[in-house]
């Protein structure tokens, strides 16, 4: 139950549904409660205008001018009140009350119970011959404007006439109204599962928008008139969101890049100096600062989509290029890197460039964690790539702050931005790949892996 009030709470479908149903339900209910209950007449007033009405088209004149119902034992109807004239009759009246054409011998105009004959008297009841009649007083019209035409229904014939019809009559008004209840209903369900269809649509666009794609917007098309507000507000905060992404972006890339000239003039006049320890110390410091500056600009290219050119190409070619690029920093550190290809020849619908970036950022890091004469193993499977080194593993608390940027393990000795990992994971989302860590005893592993469809082919 708690399941159901939540669904109806939280879902905008099921409440207009049941809104819809219950006001279908209702009006039902009142158009059944008024013909059944409030006005149980209105079939015998219905069955006394249907008699004058029938009545009417058989009136003619005698040569005198006096109306009269020419009644004929071929004609379809007029039998019923030669048959059943203690129950049902007619007469017509003139301007004096007079009776001047009549179903049965009376000649006395119908009248309510101890009362005179009024021609603007409509509907009303009387007794005649110990029965209870409903009658009906209608004035013809031209040329008969004189006369009135009274028609008399006893109780007893409408009971019979009732409990022939009304139970059936109900029933199908019931029935029928259940039916056109399922009927619309479905109509109601199908229409609003369409109606919602371009929301559906909108959501999935906003699913696929990131900080790393802020360039999706949502469209306004087939989208209800109450919703478009929403929706522009939504684009126009995301144009806003965007924006300042790439004020952001545009700031770290010029900020890096005229860092860059000022450290190659510094690095340039501090090797023209003699050689000493502070010499030393001094290049080191720019090196590291150069490295940060470098990693800063990466940082900026990756996070943003429109960098990226997505291109069919051999993973093992670029695990080759980021390998040899890195052979000099792995002689420098005495380490050797091993490339390992278990499978076919692996393509990637990826961008070579950044891949590259993620590849030797992963390797150097592992360089910069292997014991000398350690061998780091770059392994390439149908699924992943797997970069282990034979270090000191990571510790159970920092796996969830590896990625984190800036980020660096208390006491590390290898100078660095804490950028590295962070750049990783960026082309991985960019991707659609995921990158995860794992202490393998020795050391650890991270596993890129690559197994989504839209972004590899064998």
């Amino acid at each position: 139950m708690s399941y159901l009030k939540k669904i109806i709470k939280n879902s905008l479908k099921a409440r207009l549904i049941i809104a819809f149903f219950t006001a279908l339900i209702l009006l039902i209910s009142g158009i059944y409660a008024y013909l059944f209950v409030l006005n149980p007449n209105i079939l015998i007033d219905h069955i006394l205008n249907k008699q004058v009405s029938f009545l009417i088209e058989d009136i003619k004149t005698d040569p005198q001018g006096v109306p009269y119902v020419f009644q004929s034992n071929s004609e379809e109807g007029n039998w019923i009140y030669s048959v059943l004239n203690k129950d049902i009759f007619y007469q017509i009246i003139n301007k004096k009350g007079e009776v001047v054409s009549s179903s049965s011998k009376s000649f006395k105009a119908f009248s309510p119970n101890n009362e005179p004959y009024n021609k603007d008297t409509t509907y009303f009841n009387f007794n005649h011959e110990n029965s209870l009649f409903y009658a009906l007083n209608h004035k013809l019209p031209l040329p008969f404007a004189n006369y009135n035409l009274q028609v008399a229904t006893s109780l007893r014939l409408l009971d019979v006439f009732q409990i022939t019809n009304i139970s059936p009559i109900s029933k199908t008004v019931l029935l029928v109204s259940l039916l056109s209840l399922l009927i619309v209903s479905i109509a109601v369900i199908i229409t609003i599962h369409f109606m919602l269809r371009p929301l559906r649509d909108a959501s999935a666009v906003a699913y696929k928008i990131t900080p790393q794609n802020l360039q999706g917007r949502l469209s306004i098309a087939k989208i209800p008139d109450e919703l478009v507000p929403l929706i522009s507000a939504f684009n126009e905060a995301l144009a806003r969101l965007e924006q300042g992404f790439k004020v952001q972006q545009e700031f770290l890339a010029t900020a890096a890049h005229e860092l860059k000239t000022p450290l190659t003039l510094i690095r340039g006049e501090v090797e023209m100096l003699e050689k000493t320890d502070s010499k030393n110390l001094i290049l080191e410091d720019v090196d590291h600062i150069s490295r940060q500056i470098n990693q800063l600009l990466h940082l900026a290219e990756v996070r943003e989509s429109h960098n990226y050119s997505f291109q069919k190409i051999a993973l093992v070619n670029v695990v080759n290029d980021a390998a040899n690029y890195l052979s000099r920093i792995a002689k420098v550190h005495e380490v050797s890197i091993k490339i390992i290809n278990n499978t076919k020849r692996v393509h990637l619908n990826a961008d070579p460039s950044t891949l590259f970036i993620l590849l030797k950022n992963l390797i150097e890091n592992a360089i910069y964690h292997s014991p000398i004469g350690a061998t780091i193993d770059v392994t390439i499977t149908d699924n992943a790539l797997i970069v282990r080194d034979h270090g000191q593993g990571i510790d159970e608390e920092h796996m969830t702050l590896l990625f984190n940027r800036f980020w660096r393990a208390p006491k590390q000795k290898i100078n660095g931005a804490g950028l590295g990992l962070a750049i990783c994971m960026e082309v991985a989302l960019i991707h659609r790949w995921r990158i995860t860590a794992h202490n393998t005893s020795p050391g650890a592993s991270f596993v890129l892996d690559i197994s989504s469809k839209e972004q590899r082919s064998t």
